[in-house]
C-alpha cells in the first residue's frame, strides 16, 4: 500500500510541477557549454519525489528517525537554494558535511569503522559524496532517476536479507517515489530532478546505506549498491585531476557524455549505464551479509575491473572540460 501511495503521489505531483515550473521561473535552460537538452525544462522534480516519499512513509507510520528526516529535508532545501541562486561550492560542501554529521549525531554513523571519530567522519563523507555523485549523474534524461530506483531496490533486498525491516520499507517507498518521478523524466524529459531532487534522493540513499553500516560487510555491500553513481564520481575526480582543472569545474566528460560521444543512442547509453549499475548492485547485495574479508575482497575486485575498463576505454582522459 505504501509503495502504491508513494508512486501515485510522486506521479501526480510531477504533473503539477511541470505546470507550476514555468510560472515560477523554475526552468533549466539549455547551455551549449555544459548542458545537453535543447529546450527549457522545469527543475522541480524533487518536490514530486519528496512528496511521494513523505506520503508513502506516512502510511507506514513514519519509520525514519528524526535525524534522517532532518538531513533529507536539509538536502532538499540546499538543492532548492542551489537551483535558484547557485550556492558557492565551499558553502555547499560545508552544509553537506554538516548534514552528514547531523545523521551521525542522530544515531546513523558508519559504526563499522573503529572509534566514534572515524564513524562520524565516515558518515559525513559518505553523505556528501552521495549527494555530489547523484547530482553529477543527473545530466541525461532518465539516468539518475532510473539508477536511484535500482539502487533503492538493491538496498531493500540487502536490508531484507539482513532482517532490517524498517530500512527495507523506506527503500521500497523510495524506489516507488523515484519511479513516479521517472515517468516524467524518461527521454524526452518533461521534468528534471534539479539539484533539489538529486540531493533529496541522494540523502535517502545515504541514509539507507548508513542504516546497514553496523558491520563492515553491511557498509561495504550497501555502499556498493550506489554503483554507477560512485563510478561516475570517481571518473570525474580522476578526469579533472588528469586534466589539471578544479574539481568543482563542470564538464561534458561524464560517463554518459562519453558513451554518447562514442556513438551510442540515448537509450543505448541508458542501457549500458543501468547494466553496469545492476552489476554493482548485485555484488553489493551478495556481499552485504558475508564476512568482512569476503566483502572487501569481492568489492575490491569489482572496482578493479571497473577501473581497468575506464582506463582501457580512454574515459579518464577524454571529455571536454569547461574551465
Amino acid at each position: 500500500m505504501s509503495t502504491a501511495v508513494a508512486f501515485v503521489v510522486a506521479l501526480v505531483l510531477g504533473s503539477v510541477a511541470r505546470r507550476v515550473g514555468p510560472a515560477l521561473g523554475a526552468m533549466d535552460r539549455p547551455d551549449d557549454a555544459i548542458k545537453v537538452h535543447v529546450s527549457s525544462v522545469p527543475w522541480l522534480g524533487g518536490a514530486a519525489v519528496l512528496g511521494g516519499l513523505a506520503a508513502g512513509l506516512a502510511v507506514e507510520g513514519w519509520p525514519l528517525p528524526w535525524a534522517a528526516g532532518a538531513a533529507i529535508g536539509g538536502a532538499f532545501a540546499l538543492g532548492l537554494a542551489d537551483d535558484a541562486r547557485n550556492v558557492p561550492p565551499p558553502l555547499r560542501l560545508a552544509v553537506q558535511i554538516g548534514l552528514g554529521l547531523l545523521l551521525a549525531a542522530g544515531g546513523l554513523a558508519a559504526d563499522a569503522l573503529p572509534g566514534a571519530v572515524l564513524a562520524w567522519t565516515g558518515a559525513a563523507l559518505l553523505f556528501a559524496a552521495t549527494l555530489n555523485a547523484v547530482n553529477m549523474l543527473d545530466g541525461m534524461d532518465g539516468l539518475a532517476g532510473g539508477a536511484a530506483v535500482l539502487s533503492a531496490l538493491g538496498l531493500a533486498l540487502a536490508a531484507a536479507r539482513a532482517g532490517h525491516d524498517g530500512a527495507m520499507t523506506v527503500a521500497l517507498v523510495t524506489a516507488a517515489a523515484a519511479a513516479g518521478f521517472l515517468v516524467h523524466n524518461l527521454p524526452p524529459a518533461r521534468l528534471f530532478l534539479g539539484d533539489n531532487g538529486a540531493y533529496a534522493l541522494a540523502a535517502v540513499l545515504a541514509v539507507l546505506v548508513l542504516a546497514q553500516a553496523r558491520t563492515a560487510a553491511g557498509l561495504v555491500g550497501a555502499a556498493t549498491c550506489l554503483g554507477v553513481f560512485l563510478v561516475d564520481l570517481l571518473l570525474a575526480i580522476a578526469r579533472r585531476a588528469v586534466g589539471g582543472v578544479p574539481i568543482t569545474s563542470g564538464d561534458r566528460g561524464h560517463l554518459y557524455d562519453q558513451l554518447r560521444a562514442r556513438g551510442l543512442s540515448r537509450w543505448g547509453t541508458l542501457a549500458v549505464c543501468w547494466i553496469l549499475h545492476v552489476a554493482f548492485i548485485a555484488v553489493g547485495v551478495r556481499v552485504a551479509d558475508t564476512t568482512t574479508a569476503v566483502a572487501v575482497t569481492t568489492v575490491a575486485a569489482a572496482w578493479a575491473v571497473a577501473l581497468a575498463w575506464l582506463l582501457w576505454s580512454g574515459l579518464v582522459t577524454s571529455g571536454r572540460v569547461r574551465r
